[in-house]
């Protein structure tokens, strides 16, 4: 019924019961009202309209989705024709490639099959008091998301780094330079980004074990803005890992000096929060998802190996856990740390980055089982190399 027919069956109202008046000049002042406020929405929003401000909105929205289907298209390599019939991310055969980044912002990339076990090395000074570099495998037609210790970020597509001849020796001023760091920030962490869309947050965590998570639908602001945010705090921290999660996903945490916490992603906070209480020496040395079935295998400085079944890690009741200590008390005193940590299943493997500045990969397996990994000096990075064959997340 239309505002003027119910304003005629009021007026007939009244006549015949005038007690009920005031009842009446009520309700057409609440319905007044009602339609004052919505008169009010339409003008603005014609408003928006012809000053250009709400199709421009628009318009981002749209720029934003086809970004998201370019990512979709290239990561699978379908065409407008195929969208229907899209291959899931465990059907992609695409090439596998190693990188290799430090936090100066230069990244080799190298391609990878089945059969390599002697990747390369680096030249020059290794150790140094930078962060030591950090490995990293993706499809060679990723798209890659690059977040700084500003909080900043930026995105790139892995086919621009150039390929570097496998079995070389490899200086840092032949790589790539994607995107030069700003004054005062470093580059903290490189990941894989085609699965945007079917993620549901994006999940921070700082090297000292604060942890913050964002919705995945504020990713038009984020990368318009090109800005995410530190996830850290205090001075002291930094941004140390960056991931796509999904809301029933469970993360890790692993440190330096062994300690280890899950974390139910849905349950995390938007906000910053420590998650994890770490010693003044201590720091996050790997922040990953945790796929069901996996193991958790930590390496430390001399090449040993621990693992545990990632069911046996526990989510903590509350925020700042003291974590479970992997390495036992006797051995941190005598100076063992872990330098790498990965969550892996039996077919994967996992490259390790040494002193002498050489990478070479061992299956996942074959090292849990010797509980050890040759390594020329100490270990300084891990990364993982999924199983090409294996079903996966896309997280």
């Amino acid at each position: 019924m239309s505002f003027a027919s119910k304003i005629d069956e009021w007026m007939k109202e009244v006549e015949e019961r005038p007690e009920s008046a005031a009842t009446i000049v009520r309700l057409v002042v609440r319905r007044l009202r009602e339609l004052s406020e919505q008169n009010e929405e339409l003008l603005a929003e014609n408003i928006a309209l012809e000053n250009g401000t709400r199709v421009e909105e628009y318009q981002k929205r749209i720029a934003h989705l086809e970004y998201q289907l370019d990512m979709f298209k290239r990561r699978f390599g379908v065409d407008e024709s195929t969208l229907a019939n899209l291959p899931t991310p465990e059907a992609d055969a695409s090439t596998l490639n190693l990188l290799i980044y430090n936090a100066l912002g230069r990244i080799l990339r190298v391609e990878l099959d089945n059969a390599t076990k002697e990747v390369g090395a680096l030249k020059g000074e290794i150790v140094t008091d930078q962060e030591p570099p950090r490995l990293l495998t993706i499809p060679s037609n990723e798209n890659l998301l690059l977040l700084f210790t500003s909080g900043r970020v930026e995105t790139y597509l892995a086919s621009d780094i150039p390929l570097t001849q496998i079995g070389g020796a490899w200086a840092w001023e032949e790589a790539a330079l994607p995107n030069e760091p700003h004054a005062g920030e470093a580059l903290a962490c490189v990941i894989p980004f085609s699965h945007l869309p079917l993620a549901d947050f994006f999940l921070q965590i700082s090297r000292r074990g604060f942890a913050k998570k964002a919705l995945s639908s504020l990713s038009e602001s984020i990368l318009h803005n090109h800005f995410l945010g530190k996830g850290a705090i205090h001075k002291s921290d930094q941004p140390f890992g960056l991931t796509l999660a999904r809301k029933k996903d469970i993360a890790a945490l692993v440190t330096y000096e062994g300690k280890t916490v899950a974390l139910d992603v849905e349950d995390l906070s938007y906000t910053t929060e420590e998650r994890l209480k770490l010693s003044a020496n201590d720091y996050v040395i790997g922040a990953f998802i945790l796929p069901p079935n996996s193991s958790l295998l930590c390496v430390t400085q001399n090449g040993k190996v621990i693992h545990r079944a990632g069911k046996d890690l526990e989510i903590p009741k509350s925020a700042n856990s003291k974590g479970q200590a992997l390495i036992p008390a006797g051995r941190l005193e005598q100076g063992t740390r872990f330098m790498g940590a990965v969550a892996v299943n039996d077919a994967d493997r996992v490259a390790i980055l040494d002193a002498s500045g050489r990478i070479n990969i061992y299956d996942a397996q074959a090292i849990m089982g010797s509980g050890s990994v040759p390594a020329e000096g100490w270990v300084l990075s891990v990364g993982l190399i999924q199983a090409e064959v294996k079903k996966r997340g896309a997280s």
